[in-house]
C-alpha cells in the first residue's frame, strides 16, 4: 500500500484560485481594446433617449436605426474590436422593428468600421471617409 501524500491545504487553494483567474481572464470574448469602449452609444441628433449601439461586455450587441416618427428598428449580433477596427455580426433574423416596415432594406451581417477616437464619453467612427460621433452613456 502506498503511502498518501499530504498536500497543504493553502497550496490547494493558491492552486484552484490560480486555475479560476486563469479560466476568467481567458474566457473573455472581447480584445483588450474592446473592453475600453463598452457601453451604450446615442446618435444625440436622432436621440436622446434610445441608444443606436449597445455594445455589452460579454461580446453581445444591439444595434438599432431610428428614422424618428417613421421606423425605428433593432437587430442583435456580437461584437468585438480587431487591430482599429470595430467589428460587428449582425443576425438578421432577430429584426425587431415598430413603424413602416416597409423601409427597412437588406440588413448586413457583418459591419466594420474605423475607430478614429474615443473617451469616457464618445465613440467616434470612420466611415466612408466621413467621422460619426456618438455620445456615450
Amino acid at each position: 500500500m502506498m503511502p498518501r501524500l499530504k498536500t497543504p491545504l493553502p497550496l490547494i487553494a493558491l492552486s484552484v484560485g490560480m486555475l479560476l483567474c486563469l479560466l476568467a481572464m481567458g474566457c473573455s470574448p472581447l480584445s483588450s481594446e474592446a473592453k475600453e469602449i463598452v457601453g451604450q452609444y446615442y446618435n444625440t441628433e436622432i436621440s436622446d433617449k434610445q441608444p443606436v449601439m449597445q455594445l455589452f461586455k460579454d461580446g453581445k450587441c444591439v444595434i438599432t436605426a431610428i428614422k424618428p416618427g417613421v421606423l425605428t428598428y433593432s437587430v442583435e449580433g456580437t461584437w468585438n474590436v480587431e487591430r482599429d477596427s470595430l467589428l460587428l455580426h449582425l443576425d438578421p433574423s432577430t429584426l425587431h422593428a415598430e413603424g413602416d416596415e416597409s423601409l427597412i432594406g437588406s440588413i448586413p451581417e457583418r459591419i466594420g468600421q474605423r475607430i478614429a477616437g474615443h473617451s469616457d464619453v464618445s465613440l467616434q467612427l470612420e466611415r466612408d471617409g466621413v467621422v460619426y460621433s456618438y455620445k456615450r452613456n
